[in-house]
């Protein structure tokens, strides 16, 4: 533990905007915030956490409080308009590190987990679920365990709160990008934003490339890119290009809208788009933020591919180019190809490999094709170059240019499992 630790400056913008908004002192402000992380997520020692799950605490406790008294279960909300461009591959749970420090500390010595408030023993009586010998208001839905409940080893456990009352074992989230903006200042600036999804919202379909209005809630800085969900987000969605004027909506189209903003890079400078653009994280790690640029499909491989490091277990291929990659390397260099990996997950939820054709209907598309990619810059080292490729968060084809692909054949993916399996 680091007894000298500061808290991220992100947290601390965060709090002193909550203290200027309710007229209480920066220090009332954080022991409030400590005591919400410990009772939302069992947080007995703030040091002991990562600065991301920091600062994104933060956010949701100044949210909260800022919707205290409002009624009801929704938050006040506002119309972002845009089009929406990719999805994380992954989803986060914000509980893990309470969650696997509650069983452990069960595991080393239950009694004292369960004294000090870390622990619930669940147990089955009178048809309703009790909670350390006292009913709950849940009832027992035949082999449905209840919301909080949590198996480790034989025992059924949940995790507590500082109320002594149980919480959630998760608390999921993973975030949807927008490229737009609030719906009067789209004409203005347009940029990427992150949408904070949470529980059905996670697993909806969204369509890429196409104008939408839906309701958000905005994030306390208006610096933060982040924006927030109430639980009903994907039914205020509105795929619709009225919130501009009518002889502007051809500037929507995705083949102009997509390529035409700031966060757009050609496909034969990623490399320097990559150290132009690129964070170090708290790890000491370096990332860049995500992109969108256009190449044309030079290999397809629908084959699935084992991949230990995605939560399916399987991702996906594709490689890019274009004139002026092949230009600028030579057609024959391997350097004049982009590899773009395709999450499992990004794979099941979207298109990746088909476009909407005229009538509606999704589509295969063949190499050659031109497409829209939105997603994260990679480095690696290849035949000892450092070359750039992608993972893919959203694929774009624009149908009018698309080359239809072969239809028909086997589709199940179980075709491509050993015969030994």
């Amino acid at each position: 533990m680091n007894e000298e630790r500061e808290l991220p400056t992100g947290v601390l913008e965060r709090l002193e905007g909550y203290a200027e908004r309710t007229g209480k002192k920066i220090g009332e402000a954080a022991n409030e915030y400590f005591a919400w992380i410990k009772q939302e997520f069992a947080v007995s020692d703030w040091k002991d956490e990562d600065d991301d799950l920091l600062i994104e605490w933060a956010e949701m406790f100044t949210l909260e409080t800022r919707n205290l008294g409002s009624g009801g279960g929704s938050r006040e909300t506002i119309t972002f308009v845009g089009e929406f461009v990719g999805i994380d591959d992954s989803i986060n749970d914000l509980r893990t590190n309470v969650r696997e420090r509650g069983i452990t500390a069960y595991r080393n010595n239950s009694s004292q987990a369960i004294d000090n408030g870390l622990i619930g023993i669940i147990k089955a009586k009178d048809g309703v679920w009790h909670v350390n010998g006292e009913p709950t208001r849940e009832r027992i839905d035949g082999d449905k365990l209840p919301w909080f409940g949590l198996k480790c080893d034989d025992d059924l456990i949940c995790l507590m709160n500082d109320k002594g009352t149980p919480m959630a074992p998760e608390s999921k989230v993973r975030n949807l990008y927008l490229l737009g903006n609030v719906k009067d200042k789209f004409n203005k600036e347009i940029a990427v934003w992150r949408i904070s999804l949470t529980g059905t919202n996670m697993s909806e379909e969204y369509e890429f490339g196409r104008p939408v209005t839906c309701q958000v809630i905005l994030p306390n800085k208006k610096e933060y890119d982040t924006v927030y969900t109430n639980r009903d987000f994907s039914k205020t969605m509105v795929y619709t290009d009225s919130f501009v004027d009518e002889e502007d909506r051809v500037l929507l189209r995705p083949e102009k809208y997509l390529v035409s903003q700031d966060v757009y890079a050609e496909i034969d400078e990623l490399s320097e788009i990559y150290d132009e653009r690129k964070i170090q994280s708290n790890s000491g790690n370096y990332y860049c933020p995500p992109i969108i640029t256009k190449g044309y499909v030079s290999r397809l491989n629908l084959e699935p591919m084992e991949n230990q490091y995605d939560q399916t277990g399987r991702a996906f291929r594709l490689s890019v180019t274009s004139p002026s990659l092949q230009r600028k390397y030579g057609k024959d260099s391997a350097m004049s190809e982009v590899t773009v990996w395709v999450p499992g997950r990004i794979y099941d939820d979207s298109h990746p490999f088909e476009f909407k054709d005229s009538y509606g209907e999704w589509q295969p598309y063949a190499e050659k094709t031109p497409v829209i990619i939105f997603g994260k810059i990679r480095m690696s080292v290849y035949n000892d170059q450092t070359t750039p490729n992608l993972t893919a968060l959203g694929i774009y084809v624009p149908s009018r240019t698309a080359r239809p692909g072969a239809k028909g054949g086997d589709t199940n993916l179980d075709q491509f499992k050993r015969s030994d399996e």
